[in-house]
């Protein structure tokens, strides 16, 4: 919020600082823990009328500090003049003309003489008033009730104390600045008087470094070896990085997250490239990175060619040393008894095969109800099998992916790097000898993970990927645990949207209702699952793809309308979908969209069934006759593109009915009098939408 024009009389503005210099903080937090602490403080001075330009407004955060630097500060608050109305006239004075309690009691709140009151009159009468005189308070006498808000907002697990103190924070605080321009704040926190010293690089140079003014902050720091600005220090590292690897003949590996947590764990950057055993290089390639990256916040190096890993690493340094190749030795000693931990899991593991590991799957509950990991594994086979006869894939091929899927989770690997469940599984069944449609199955059944991710890469991948889901989907909802507000325990909704994504873009032409029925069947065996459930978790399917639609442009309208239209598979309905949305353009489309709309409020008034046969017979009006003949005509050719899911072609049909349906409605009175003529045109209008609705129900567009 930009509160540079909040009215009254300012006396001096300018930029105000605020540093707490810490021990080390913790660095997967310090984002948030400086975004929160930025946005509270902020709310503090909006609330307390201190304009200040937000735009120009930031947080600064390095392992040892957490500091603010809020742009063209009032010094103070405006003045502002208060109204007061008080009791009525008739009230306030007794029969002989003296106040009353109440009124004596409204010039005591108000600090005033009673005849010090004036009068005010309106349309309901005359009431005793009063204006107040307010000024502003100061920011000295502001600022640290309002800091001490903001940091009460941390989200902080487990705050410290420390000495004797009672006070606590994220770690221990060791100074304190506050500055407005070039004056000192005067107050205090942490048991630290606020001053204008600052403190700079551990080693290189530890001050005290006095702060001429707020907005020398960074000067001032960077002059003391201090990069405080984190966004500098990130892109500082990405470009050594890069340039390290380039000049070593490969190319970073450079997670947004772990580059983001090596800006928190470093001040002043200095990043080197050091080397490790090429024999280390005949454990998998993630295992080696998953070390490198959790275990030692190192940036592997690839080959820029073929992305093969390479027996390099780049690490960040937090100092300039004047003995470098020393500190790579360094880097280079740790880093050995990490990998040579991956290698000892990925022996270990090899010692038996990926089959063998199934029993144990029974000692990891998937949840009490639903039984074990082994029984969820069972039942994503069951599902898988059925799958995948109903498309034409390897029925067994499907069922062993299913059962060897989760095995990897009791490996030592995945013990240590969760991340690679999946991808070692992968690993595990190549050297037990399965089958290559099996290993990729298992190594890509994760997958989709996040909105975006790739899809498995083969059709018993998507399968068994798509089973997992199911079996999690179908069995939560039976128990009871389907998402409430923010909480969302078992990533059901996640869960859904990769389903969504595996139905709508797999190529497997499998109907929802199909894969619910499967998942049900399999799930019964351990959890009743009750139509109610089913029917509630369909909708909550339907949920995230109307919402996953509107994601990708279309518009609320048209997803509606293909949405309650029969459901068969979700091609199908992207492909109603895309032919609606091209048929809007159409110039008799707002017309029929009319059209339904008023057949659809005709049909639900009448409240009668309208599936009785239509007797021409009684088709009198030349018109109906028309219309009833026009149905007839187009319906078979009709049905045969819907057999196809030509539907641009079908639209264009059913457009042609909008001169005969104009013309009905112009001249045919649907509600007859004869309850038989009545019924009869109801059930001709039915037939009407009946066609339109294969597509869409064209009456929910807007």
């Amino acid at each position: 919020m930009d509160n540079t024009n909040i009215p009254g009389k300012m006396t001096g503005s300018a930029d105000l600082l605020i540093e707490l210099g810490c021990e080390e903080l913790p660095p997967k937090s310090l984002p948030i823990l400086a975004q929160t602490l930025l946005d509270a403080f902020t709310d503090q001075l909006s609330r307390s009328e201190l304009a200040f330009d937000a735009a120009k407004s930031r947080s600064f955060y390095t392992p040892r500090r957490l500091a603010l630097l809020i742009s063209n500060v009032a010094d103070r608050q405006p003045n502002q003049v208060l109204e007061r109305k008080g009791p009525a006239v008739a009230a306030a004075y007794d029969a002989e003309n003296k106040p009353t309690p109440a009124a004596l009691g409204f010039a005591k709140s108000v600090e005033k003489n009673i005849d010090e009151l004036e009068t005010l009159k309106t349309d309901k009468g005359e009431w005793l008033y009063c204006k107040i005189e307010k000024n502003g308070q100061e920011l000295e006498k502001l600022l640290f009730p309002m800091l001490e808000k903001a940091l009460a907002t941390l989200p902080v697990a487990k705050p410290m104390r420390w000495a004797s103190n009672e006070f606590s924070f994220i770690r221990p605080v060791h100074w304190l600045v506050a500055m407005h321009g070039s004056k000192v704040i005067n107050g205090s926190m942490f048991g630290l008087d606020a001053n204008k010293f600052t403190r700079g690089h551990r080693i290189h140079s530890p001050g005290p470094h006095e702060i001429g003014a707020a907005n020398e902050y960074e000067r001032v720091l960077e002059s003391a070896s201090v990069i405080a600005d984190q966004n500098k220090r990130r892109e500082t590292i990405k470009q050594q990085a890069v340039e390290l690897a380039r000049s070593a003949g490969g190319t970073a590996v450079i997670k947004a997250d772990l580059l983001e947590e090596v800006t928190c764990l470093v001040e002043w950057p200095r990043s080197i490239c050091g080397s490790f055993d090429e024999e280390f290089l005949e454990v998998p390639a993630e295992a080696l990175i998953a070390s490198m990256q959790d275990h030692q916040k190192f940036f592997p190096l690839v080959n820029s060619k073929d992305g093969s890993l390479l027996a390099l690493f780049i690490a960040v340094a937090n100092l300039d040393s004047l003995d470098f190749d020393a500190v790579r030795a360094g880097f280079e000693r740790v880093i050995r008894p990490r990998l040579a931990d991956a290698r000892f899991f990925w022996d270990q593991d090899n010692k038996s095969s990926i089959a063998s590991w199934s029993p144990q799957l029974d000692t990891i509950v998937f949840q009490k109800k639903l039984g074990t990991v082994r029984d969820k594994s069972e039942r994503i086979s069951v599902i898988s099998k059925h799958l995948a006869e109903d498309t034409n894939n390897d029925v067994s091929m499907a069922g062993r992916a299913a059962m060897l899927c989760k095995c990897d989770l009791v490996s030592l690997m995945v013990g240590e790097f969760p991340e690679l469940q999946g991808v070692m599984g992968r690993y595990y069944a190549e050297q037990g000898g399965e089958p290559e449609a099996v290993c990729l199955a298992i190594g890509d059944h994760y997958l989709p993970a996040f909105s975006g991710d790739q899809l498995p890469s083969n059709s018993i991948g998507k399968i068994v990927s798509l089973s997992d889901r199911l079996d999690t989907l179908t069995g939560i909802f039976a128990t009871g645990q389907k998402p409430s507000g923010n909480k969302d325990p078992f990533a059901l909704r996640r869960a859904a949207l990769g389903l969504i994504r595996i139905l709508l873009d797999g190529e497997l032409n499998i109907e929802l209702d199909r894969a619910l029925a499967v998942a049900a069947l399999a799930v019964q065996e351990q959890q009743p699952v009750s139509p109610a459930v089913l029917l509630e978790l369909r909708q909550f399917i339907l949920e995230r793809l109307r919402n996953y639609l509107r994601e990708q442009g279309y518009d609320t309208g048209l997803v509606n309308a293909v949405l309650d239209a029969p459901l068969n598979t979700l091609p199908d309905l992207m492909a109603r979908l895309d032919a609606l949305r091209q048929f809007m353009g159409h110039e008799d489309a707002a017309k029929l969209v009319a059209a339904n709309k008023r057949i659809g409020n005709i049909l639900r008034k009448s409240g009668i069934d309208t599936e009785n046969t239509i007797r021409e017979d009684i088709l009198v009006i030349d018109e109906e006759l028309l219309l009833f003949k026009e149905i007839n005509d187009i319906s078979s050719e009709l049905s045969n593109l819907y057999e196809n899911a030509n539907y641009p072609a079908a639209l264009t049909i059913l457009a042609g009915l909008s001169t005969s349906i104009e013309a009905f409605f112009d001249k045919v009175m649907v509600m007859d009098e004869d309850p038989n003529v009545r019924n009869n045109r109801l059930s001709l209008l039915a037939s009407l939408k009946g066609l339109f609705d294969r597509v869409a129900n064209l009456a929910l567009i807007g």
